[in-house]
């Protein structure tokens, strides 16, 4: 079995426009793709009305033998305006549920993301609640370019209803982003190829966050998927920050294991092009470290130009370790995932 835990429809403007609503919707919608930094080049793999159709996808994920696809459509970026965020947090759900989970095509194996409005963090446990019990609906997500790290307490109720829940926090990148922070802290880049390639530093930002604030130490069964960062990159930060966890704890005494064991614990990568570096540990020196095939789940990015096929990823990988990025890493990692799995194998 296959499990694509990053397929990203886009929501053509009109339909997404009339979902979100008065007074909202008498407003134009940004680019999809956002507007300091255009690609010299289609960021769609494919045409825009597919992008939009479920059965479309439907016949992609029959031609790669894709089993289950999680679906986590973009919604323009962070919305300053709370009211407004939350208009669109729940237009997009809504429209999900209908078009898609509820979609024949679909065939039962579209699974659901929860979008919340970060900026009212009453309005976003509200939008949990309100579809969490559809168990189609297996994470929430969250943009990696906010306005704070989300070790901060503000999102902590957040991360609760998601962990007791049992729904995993999908840490997704946007490049729509209506309110933008410098993307690097020595300001923004000129060039789409720049600010493509520094994509992880807000997740690993994150990632950092999560551990070092203590939410994973006080939320045990808290899960988070990064969508935009290979674990390579993740963990040779963290490696410095076990050095620096060392001298420092003092500052931190809540943080009670190495972060690199909180990484292994709680987080899990999607597919990215540079995690085709030997999955463990017996390179020169073991800076990477750990059983990074065990860290990686599968993710086509459909439709979008980066995006990759489950028969072209780690093609040196040994069968086992693909096996794991593709289905099991997923299916264990994931906490609804595996009734949903067992009821589709016994079936």
């Amino acid at each position: 079995m296959i499990i694509d835990c990053a397929v990203h429809p886009v929501f053509e403007n009109e339909e997404f426009n009339h979902a979100i609503g008065s007074p909202w919707n008498l407003l134009k919608l940004p680019p999809l793709f956002g507007e300091k930094y255009r690609a010299p080049f289609d960021q769609l793999s494919v045409e825009a009305n597919q992008a939009s159709s479920p059965s479309a996808l439907a016949e992609q994920m029959r031609r790669s033998g894709v089993d289950f696809s999680i679906l986590s459509p973009t919604t323009r970026g962070y919305w300053p305006n709370p009211q407004q965020a939350a208009a669109v947090a729940h237009a997009a759900n809504k429209l999900l549920c209908r078009k898609w989970l509820d979609a024949p095509e679909g065939e039962g194996k579209f699974l659901g993301s929860i979008r919340i409005a970060l900026n009212d963090t009453d309005t976003a446990l509200r939008e949990i609640d309100q579809w969490a019990d559809d168990p189609r609906f297996v994470q929430i997500v969250v943009p990696a370019r906010a306005l704070a790290t989300y070790g901060e307490q503000r999102f902590f109720p957040i991360w609760r209803a998601a962990a007791e829940r049992g729904l995993a926090v999908f840490v997704h990148d946007d490049f729509a982003t209506l309110v933008e922070p410098a993307p690097s802290q020595v300001g923004f880049p000129s060039y789409f190829a720049e600010h493509h390639a520094i994509r992880p530093i807000s997740s690993i930002v994150q990632l950092t966050s999560f551990i070092v604030a203590g939410v994973f130490e006080r939320l045990p069964n808290l899960r988070v998927v990064f969508g935009d960062v290979s674990v390579h990159a993740a963990r040779s930060l963290l490696i410095r920050t076990d050095k620096d966890w060392q001298s420092d704890r003092l500052e931190v005494p809540w943080v009670s294991k190495d972060p690199t064991t909180y990484l292994e614990n709680h987080t899990r990568f999607v597919t990215q092009a540079d995690d085709e570096i030997s999955p463990h540990s017996n390179t020169a020196s073991e800076t990477i470290g750990g059983d990074n095939a065990s860290l990686v789940v599968f993710g086509s990015r459909y439709p979008y130009w980066d995006g990759v096929a489950s028969e072209n990823i780690f093609p040196t990988w040994s069968t086992a370790d693909r096996e794991k990025c593709l289905f099991a890493n997923a299916s264990q990692f994931y906490p609804r995932i595996a009734s949903l799995v067992h009821s589709a194998v016994t079936c």
